[in-house]
C-alpha cells in the first residue's frame, strides 16, 4: 500500500512539471537522425517532448581550428639587430554565418543569434556575430630580428564549427520534427605573433602554426 502511494505521488509531480513548458528542458537527438522525404523532414522513430511544446537549437560536431590570416617572412642578413615595424597582408577571410543542408528550400526561419549563442555555451569562446569577417587591413607589428635570423609576423583566429538543427514539437504529445539543420561557423578576436624561425613555440599556439607555415 505505501509504495502504491509513493507510485500515485511520483506520477503527480511529474504530470506537474509537464504542465509548465518552461520547467521541462527540450530532449535531447542524437546527430544524424533526421528523416528526409520531400520536404518532409522528421525522426525515423518519435521522441517524446516531455511536456515541451515549441521549438529549440542542439550543436553537435563541434570543433576548433587555429587559421593563419596574414604572414610575411623577414630576414636579418646583418651583424646587428634590426628593430623596425614589419607589415604583412591580408591572406585568409574567415566569415561567421550558417549554411543549410536541411530547411532552406521550405523557407524555415532560423534564428542566427540562437545558434551562435549555442556554439559560444559549448566552446565557452567570445564569437563574432553571423556575416562578421576576419580583418582585411594590413597587419603591422614592431619588433627586432637577430643578426642572421629569420622572423614572421603573422595574425589569425580559432574559427569554430559546428552542425546545428532546428528542432520543434507542436505539443507534449507530439515527436520531435527536425525543421532546419545545417553547419555554422564564427571565430575568435584576432590573434597576432612575431616570431623568431629558430626558436620553439607552444604547440596548438598561433605562433607555432605561423613557425610551421611560413618558417
Amino acid at each position: 500500500m505505501k509504495k502504491s502511494k509513493r507510485r500515485i505521488a511520483a506520477f503527480t509531480s511529474v504530470v506537474s512539471l509537464a504542465s509548465g513548458a518552461a520547467m521541462v528542458a527540450p530532449p535531447a537527438l542524437a546527430s544524424g537522425d533526421e528523416l528526409i522525404s520531400g520536404e518532409i523532414v522528421g525522426t525515423p522513430a518519435a521522441i517524446s517532448s516531455g511536456g515541451f511544446a515549441g521549438s529549440y537549437y542542439t550543436v553537435t560536431n563541434i570543433s576548433k581550428v587555429k587559421k593563419v590570416t596574414h604572414a610575411s617572412k623577414y630576414y636579418n642578413g646583418t651583424i646587428s639587430n634590426a628593430k623596425a615595424t614589419y607589415s604583412s597582408k591580408k591572406q585568409l577571410t574567415l566569415t561567421a554565418g550558417l549554411t543549410y543542408s536541411v530547411g532552406a528550400s521550405t523557407g524555415a526561419t532560423v534564428d542566427l543569434i540562437a545558434v551562435a549563442a549555442k556554439l559560444e555555451s559549448n566552446t565557452r569562446l567570445d564569437l563574432a556575430a553571423s556575416g562578421s569577417k576576419t580583418s582585411g587591413s594590413t597587419l603591422s607589428i614592431s619588433a627586432t630580428t637577430k643578426p642572421k635570423k629569420y622572423l614572421v609576423v603573422a595574425a589569425g583566429n580559432t574559427q569554430v564549427t559546428g552542425k546545428w538543427k532546428k528542432n520543434y514539437c507542436a505539443s507534449g504529445n507530439s515527436g520531435v520534427v527536425v525543421k532546419a539543420s545545417g553547419t555554422g561557423k564564427s571565430h575568435t578576436i584576432r590573434e597576432t605573433a612575431a616570431v623568431q624561425c629558430d626558436l620553439s613555440q607552444p604547440s596548438g599556439s598561433l605562433a607555432g602554426l605561423a613557425k610551421s607555415r611560413s618558417c
